[in-house]
């Protein structure tokens, strides 16, 4: 009984650590990081080889679903949740993108780089594994 306790203890403390509120995950996708992503995903495409673009659009996902988690929980973690929920109703309402600063804007401006520099790095990555070799030679001429 006492594993079984200490088992459900160690899950819920482990997916609190990952948890990020509603709001910030609402804040990040009104941001539209996502779609920005995304076009950058149909414009890498055509360069794909043949028959691996099912397998490249998988890897291409999961680093853009955990970029957004990741990223949702540093707005989690750097804004004031107040702001970020007067920011997701303004949005709501009218489409147009509240400003708000973090906390500490120097220290969030750094993990922010440093998020870009890793998906940068991981999405590089993929195109090097998944490109028609003949079009990332004609794309460096």
């Amino acid at each position: 009984m006492k594993k079984i306790f200490l088992g459900a203890a160690m899950f819920f403390a482990i997916q609190s650590g990952f948890a990020q509120s509603q709001d910030a995950k609402t804040f990040v996708a009104n941001m539209g990081i996502k779609q920005q992503l995304d076009g950058a995903k149909e414009q890498i495409l055509p360069s794909i080889e043949k028959g691996k673009e099912a397998d490249f659009t998988k890897e291409f996902d999961a680093v853009v679903t955990d970029f957004t988690a990741t990223f949702s929980k540093l707005v989690d973690e750097n804004y004031d949740m107040v702001l970020v929920k007067e920011a997701n109703k303004k949005f709501a309402e009218t489409k147009e993108m509240t400003q708000v600063m973090p906390k500490d804007a120097v220290a969030f401006q750094e993990k922010v780089n440093n998020m870009q520099n890793e998906i940068g790095m991981s999405l590089q990555g993929l195109v090097m594994k998944y490109a028609d070799k003949a079009a990332l030679e004609a794309a460096q001429e």
